[in-house]
């Protein structure tokens, strides 16, 4: 099944939102984000390369190193963090660059997903970092109730 948000991209936001809780705390280890976030180290390394690449996080080499958000959780949108990572889903297949349909004109689908479309995009360009914080009180009580400790 393919999916709009790849799980790269979904892993990328989960990354971000714990960062946002620890924003201002220093630095955080990708050994703590891949455990907290249940996230293999090598795909947690290969997310954070790229955020780094984007400016979304600063990483700092070495044996007392880590990561932190670069921006502020405050003005860090969900957009910006998913076409950092490359996202460039389209919800229909008629609404992609490049594509010729005859009917466009005329077709009320067309103009619904079209719609559909920017809606989401603007939710995703409007929802904060800081609204979807990650703190570790929550990841372990959830890791806790998959568990059923």
């Amino acid at each position: 099944m393919n999916t709009f948000i790849k799980r790269e991209y979904d892993y990328a936001l989960r990354i971000c939102a714990y960062l946002a809780g620890k924003f201002g705390q220093g630095l955080v280890p990708i050994s703590r984000l891949s455990r907290s976030l249940l996230i293999s180290r090598p795909f947690t390394t290969k997310i954070v390369y790229r955020l780094k690449n984007e400016k979304i996080i600063t990483t700092v080499q070495g044996k007392d190193g880590g990561v932190y958000l670069s921006r502020s959780p405050d003005t860090t949108t969900i957009y910006d963090v998913l076409f950092a990572m490359g996202f460039d889903s389209k919800l229909n297949e008629c609404l992609a660059d490049g594509h010729q349909c005859p009917m466009e004109e005329i077709c009320r689908l067309h103009s619904f997903f079209e719609q559909q479309e920017n809606l989401l995009l603007k939710h995703f360009k409007n929802k904060k970092l800081s609204d979807v914080i990650m703190t570790d009180d929550e990841l372990k009580s959830s890791v806790r109730q998959s568990l059923n400790l």
